[in-house]
């Protein structure tokens, strides 16, 4: 891609079906082979792809030439590679936002945006989700800051983003273990599954999400949420569909709501008791219906 990137993807499905590209969340995170469950691929063709620095593409958590901006020339790059003329394009929790801010440039590469999850990257949801859900997971707010003195328990990302991006091997590991804790904490207090099995140490490709996840946050993903609804207005044109749980604590509810008004043409579907995650059943049956009836 260019500025020493290298970026990983894959096609499945039906090579000359109606093609979608997934944008995975985090930032930092990857693209799993569950995806493609929400697929029919007998009959479309499903790109999936890491963006910059994240899971597979190469360097890993490389945050040089790693905005936002670089993200969205990467979508369109990979389309022409693919030759492909138009796509639906599909985007989760970040990979919602992303997807917006593309759309909003390339609205006549769409053929379908889906949006699960909506995340406008705004100062106010970093407050919720590091501060002010300790009010719904207290138990892993204090085992995330315990030991911190008053000043760093007042700006948890700050802290973790200096951990990660400037201290030792030793410092970047253990924030990367306490941030991977207190997600998986959140994300059980909200589902109410049981504690996964085995151990929550961050291993290398932890420590690499963290660091962009923490590189992109600490900066509000280098956009805004004026811009953000900018885009969606520029992409008034494109046929859309939002899904939200009403039980997503990790992205409140009302940002889907306040989306919709600067997408007129987008259908907002709320998913009752729905959570963030699409390995909730009820929101992966709602990702594979809506993908159903976009075409």
């Amino acid at each position: 891609m260019g500025d020493g990137h290298r970026l990983y993807f894959a096609e499945y499905g039906c090579g000359d079906g109606p093609a979608a590209v997934v944008l995975h969340g985090g930032p930092g995170s990857s693209c799993h082979a569950g995806m493609l469950d929400w697929f029919d691929l007998s009959r479309q063709r499903v790109v999936l792809f890491d963006q910059r620095g994240a899971g597979r593409s190469l360097p890993a958590a490389l945050l040089t030439h790693n905005r936002t901006s670089d993200l969205i020339g990467d979508i369109e790059r990979l389309r022409e590679h693919l030759q492909i003329t138009r796509w639906m394009v599909v985007g989760g929790s970040w990979g919602a936002a992303l997807g917006v801010l593309y759309a909003g440039r390339h609205p006549a590469r769409l053929s379908a945006l889906l949006l699960r999850g909506v995340f406008l990257t705004s100062p106010r949801e970093m407050t919720w989700f590091f501060q002010s859900l300790q009010a719904l997971a207290p138990e892993a707010w204090a085992e995330l800051t315990s030991g911190w003195r008053r000043a760093q328990k007042d700006n948890v990302l700050q802290f973790l983003t200096a951990l990660l991006q400037n201290g030792t091997v030793e410092q970047q590991r253990d924030a990367a273990t306490q941030w991977r804790r207190y997600e998986n904490a959140v994300m059980q207090a909200m589902t109410g599954a049981p504690a996964s099995p085995g151990s929550v140490e961050a291993d290398p490709a932890a420590v690499a999400k963290y660091m962009v996840q923490s590189h992109y946050l600490s900066q509000g993903c280098f956009t805004s949420e004026r811009e953000l609804f900018r885009a969606a207005r520029n992409a008034a044109t494109v046929p859309a569909i939002l899904i939200h749980g009403t039980g997503d604590w990790i992205c409140p509810p009302e940002n889907a709501w306040r989306l919709r008004r600067f997408m007129p043409q987008a259908e907002l579907r709320w998913i009752d008791g729905g959570t963030h995650t699409p390995a909730d059943t009820a929101i992966k049956a709602a990702l594979t219906q809506a993908i159903r009836d976009l075409g």
